[in-house]
């Protein structure tokens, strides 16, 4: 039997059951250990063809298939977790609620395949191909004819992609309602015509993308990178842009989207005199002025340099190569703010909130942000909150983040020369290129840290 991809405009590929050769767990192995020896080179060794074979609940976990043939082949409920599947075909196959954790899917054909509810977290899929298509079979005349499929774009509906890596990947014309793909890097995927409704795209990267005539209603942008995208004919009525970062296409493309931030000029008073209030505020304790408060305003590159901020929140707010120098920001809130290029060198920022903040090219050079003890108790302290924070090429040389929170903080290529990271909470931090020379880790927790080349100890 000969198969070849043709694209169509039908759905998803549900092939007859009885169609589909049978195998079982030990026959798999085999075929397992026989594309290693073939990856490897060995002689008489052969690739196995697992195309329109039934493989449903079988246990992959770690295997090598590596190019393997799975075109039309039923995955239901396998269990792939942490298998290689780079450049395989999977083109119509049925993949529905595989789990296929931390998967290596790059360069993978997975046109016209279902996952529905499947589990994808955290998988590799650069460059995946999973745009919509048809399966076709040779007939008795040697002609192509499409098997019996339904419909075939790749359907992702209540999958699980947190995390996962789909740079550069082709999902146009898919269907992935409800899709979790919290944490996903996007970076140059084309999403033409996707349907992401109420999917969740929370912290998603999606640089350099095309979302042209992509329906993004009622999905999640929260703290998502949306910058040098395609958005023509792009649908985003009820998306939640709450933290995103934006460019001015971006802006532009979000009618009908909810929490964009709005420009300063709606404000009630002007910046210079919102922060005077506040800094009487906290020169009286709060008998006089009044707290700064604010949530969803553009502020731009404004200038608070030496300026008192403790205890305000900025929610939301567009600060990008804002002026923080020498500023007093002890317990400031600036959760899901963008303040990439902002330099707050040399700030006092003991225990801030920056949780899902953007922080790109941002210089915290010297910077305080450790944690603040309370009572004379070090058992009972407030500590800095940079969760989920993305500092790509910040600058943090010799700043301290003694006890301070920075779980899943992606510090990629950042420079980390002389940073005190004592008794921080880095778990899953990413470390990927950055530089770490004399940065100090002592009590840190650093479970499941990526790119850093000391072992990682057990959280006490």
């Amino acid at each position: 039997m000969v198969y070849s991809p043709l694209l169509s405009q039908r759905r998803t590929p549900l092939v007859a059951a009885g169609e589909r050769k049978k195998i079982d767990q030990s026959t798999l192995a085999r075929m397992a250990d026989g594309n290693a020896r073939f990856q490897k080179g060995q002689r008489g060794a052969i690739r196995p063809q697992l195309a329109y074979h039934d493989l449903t609940g079988l246990d992959l976990t770690g295997m090598d298939f590596s190019g393997v043939d799975f075109s039309g082949a039923s995955l239901h409920r396998v269990n792939a977790r942490g298998a290689n599947f780079s450049g395989a075909n999977f083109f119509g196959a049925d993949m529905r609620m595989a789990q296929l954790q931390s998967a290596n899917l790059s360069r993978a054909d997975i046109r016209g395949a279902c996952l529905r509810g499947a589990d994808l977290s955290e998988a590799r899929m650069f460059e995946a191909d999973l745009r919509e298509g048809t399966l076709l079979r040779q007939d008795k005349k040697g002609g192509l004819s499409p098997i019996d499929l339904e419909v075939l774009p790749v359907e992702l509906v209540i999958a699980n992609m947190s995390g996962a890596n789909l740079t550069r990947a082709r999902l146009a014309g898919g269907f992935a309602v409800r899709a979790d793909l919290t944490n996903a890097i996007l970076r140059g995927a084309n999403l033409v015509r996707i349907d992401l409704r109420n999917a969740n795209l929370t912290g998603a990267v999606l640089e350099n993308a095309d979302l042209s005539q992509a329906n993004l209603s009622g999905c999640s942008l929260r703290g998502a990178v949306l910058t040098n995208i395609r958005w023509l004919g792009v649908v985003m009525d009820g998306a939640d842009m709450r933290g995103a970062v934006l460019d001015d296409p971006a802006r532009t493309a979000s009618i009908g989207a909810l929490n964009v931030p709005r420009d300063k000029q709606s404000m009630p008073a002007s910046i210079e005199d919102m922060v005077a209030a506040h800094e009487a505020w906290v020169r009286t304790v709060g008998e006089s002025g009044k707290r700064l408060q604010l949530s969803g305003i553009e502020l731009g590159a404004v200038d608070l340099s030496n300026r008192d901020l403790s205890g305000a929140v900025l929610l939301n707010c567009v600060l990008t190569g804002a002026r923080f120098t020498g500023a007093k920001l002890m317990v400031i809130d600036l959760t899901l703010s963008t303040l990439d290029r902002a330099d707050f060198s040399g700030a006092d920022m003991r225990a801030a909130v920056m949780k899902q903040a953007f922080l790109s090219r941002a210089n915290l050079n010297d910077a305080n942000l450790d944690a603040v003890v309370l009572d004379n108790d070090v058992q009972h302290c407030r500590r800095s909150n940079l969760d989920q924070s993305r500092l790509w090429n910040a600058q943090l040389r010799h700043a301290s983040l003694r006890g301070a929170s920075l779980l899943n903080t992606d510090f990629q290529r950042a420079d980390l020369t002389g940073t005190d990271f004592t008794d921080a909470r880095l778990a899953g931090a990413s470390f990927v290129g950055a530089n770490t020379g004399d940065a100090k880790f002592e009590g840190a927790d650093l479970r499941h840290v990526h790119g850093l080349s000391q072992p990682a100890p057990a959280a006490t």
